[in-house]
């Protein structure tokens, strides 16, 4: 699927804007950033694209190199100055390219920490097997996801019928990515890339807790902000222009 452009408003002859790239976690899609928030960010004048991961074939799966590649790809297409947006597994892609010369930072949510989900995983996997199973089977079909990632994924807040809608949009996610994502990943740290790093959790996220948000926040030398009501796809909860207001006021302090 090709990328999915936004309107380019407000960019105008500004040549010093940059341009946003989308970049969606495990088992999602760009259609994770079209409900509001995307053109939220257009509107404020900060426009931009949401990339749709390629996954390749199920025989032949693309691994989290393959991902890295697709989003230089659309970085050097974009042809300017790029900050990129990235929501766990998409904010960990991000975190590898932050030496790119048109990056000029990375606003990171709920994010895949440069140590890999190993920690995590294991972790979740003693404290709630049932729910760790079910985190394990984000690379089934479309459509077929466990309905008890309802409240996995989503924080108290969210109405029911609303997150079983976007549960039955998630799945297919490349095993090869997901495995690799386990272990320590190529992040240059902060004092190296020099970047300005937005790091923002979600206070009920039960996928990516705060002390490995926080070790993210770390590793880029900053400091992690927490939305104490959301959970891990803060992006499609009813408060998601919050979470949206906190990065336009980021992107604008740039």
């Amino acid at each position: 699927m090709p990328d999915s452009p936004f309107p380019r408003t407000g960019l105008g002859s500004r040549a010093e804007t940059p341009q946003l790239l989308f970049l969606h976690g495990a088992a999602c899609g760009a259609w994770i950033w079209q409900d509001g928030f995307a053109e939220t960010c257009a509107e404020a004048g900060f426009a931009g694209q949401a990339l749709q991961f390629e996954r390749g074939p199920e025989n032949n799966p693309a691994g989290l190199g393959a991902y890295v590649a697709q989003a230089r790809a659309a970085i050097a297409r974009a042809g300017g100055p790029v900050v990129l947006v990235g929501h766990s597994l998409g904010a960990l892609v991000a975190q590898r390219l932050l030496l790119e010369p048109a990056v000029r930072g990375a606003a990171l949510l709920a994010p895949v920490p440069p140590e890999g989900l190993w920690f995590s995983s294991t972790r979740l996997a003693f404290a709630d097997p049932s729910l760790w199973s079910e985190a394990t089977r984000m690379d089934q079909p479309v459509g077929q996801a466990d309905p008890g990632l309802v409240t996995t994924l989503f924080g108290s807040g969210m109405p029911p019928a609303e997150a079983r809608r976007y549960l039955a949009l998630m799945g297919g996610e490349s095993r090869a990515a997901l495995m690799e994502a386990q272990g320590p990943q190529p992040v240059p740290h902060g004092w190296m890339h020099g970047r300005p790093v937005l790091v923002l959790g979600a206070g009920e996220d039960r996928l990516i807790p705060p002390d490995a948000v926080q070790r993210c926040a770390m590793w880029h030398g900053t400091s992690a902000r927490f939305l104490p009501e959301m959970g891990h796809l803060m992006m499609l909860e009813p408060e998601w222009p919050r979470v949206a207001g906190l990065l336009l006021a980021w992107l604008r302090g740039l």
